[in-house]
């Protein structure tokens, strides 16, 4: 069977920490889930399945745009001026890194972006990326976002999976202080799900890309 990842994994871990995640109690759900949506990066990297790709189109003398949930972690931004043909980096930067350059960062212009910075958390709704600097008038111009991804209301995950991967490495986080001891055998139990996990998918599958998820 297959469930959503973050409440999957969410139900999942409530049932090893019985009625110590939630309103005040041990962990708020709020940091459990970012914990899962952490998790997912890493067990996605480990074992090389799905990245998710967001094209977004320009608008004139816009700073923000929204990011698809589905994104968990940004691996680049890429520019095209003619929205098809991507030759241009954006480079990461902070928001203080950006009144450095410029106390009026927020009114600048120019012909194409050379920054960008997160505003939020992947994969939570409210999440949007900022570019640095936008373009007054905007023709054909793209970014074309590319990072891990998960599908927080959409793409599922094997509950084994879960279990091997994603939820040994959500309890080593959580226990890290409490119990050392048990968070690092749950650590060892993280590793050893993923290199499972990797092994089946190598076999099923040669290479991977950037543009097509593998997927589990």
């Amino acid at each position: 069977m297959s469930s959503q990842v973050q409440s999957g994994v969410l139900e999942k871990v409530q049932d090893l920490l019985p009625n110590q995640i939630g309103t005040n109690r041990a962990w708020a759900t709020e940091s459990v889930e970012r914990h899962i949506m952490n998790a997912d990066r890493l067990v996605r990297e480990r074992t090389g399945n799905l990245y998710h790709q967001q094209e977004i189109t320009l608008a004139n003398a816009t700073l923000e745009y929204a990011l698809d949930t589905e994104f968990i972690d940004i691996t680049s931004v890429e520019f095209a001026i003619d929205g098809s043909t991507y030759d241009w980096y954006l480079r990461p930067i902070t928001l203080d890194d950006l009144d450095k350059i410029s106390l009026s960062w927020r009114d600048d212009g120019g012909a194409r972006p050379e920054f960008y910075t997160l505003l939020g958390t992947p994969g939570l709704p409210s999440c949007k990326i900022q570019i640095y600097r936008p373009i007054a008038t905007v023709g054909a111009q793209t970014i074309l976002v590319t990072g891990l991804g998960i599908g927080t209301t959409t793409t599922t995950c094997p509950d084994d999976v879960q279990n091997k991967c994603h939820v040994p490495h959500v309890m080593s986080v959580l226990l890290a202080k409490k119990n050392p001891q048990e968070a690092a055998s749950w650590f060892q139990q993280y590793v050893a799900g993923c290199e499972v996990v990797r092994r089946r998918t190598l076999s099923r599958h040669s290479k991977g890309t950037l543009k097509i998820g593998v997927g589990w």
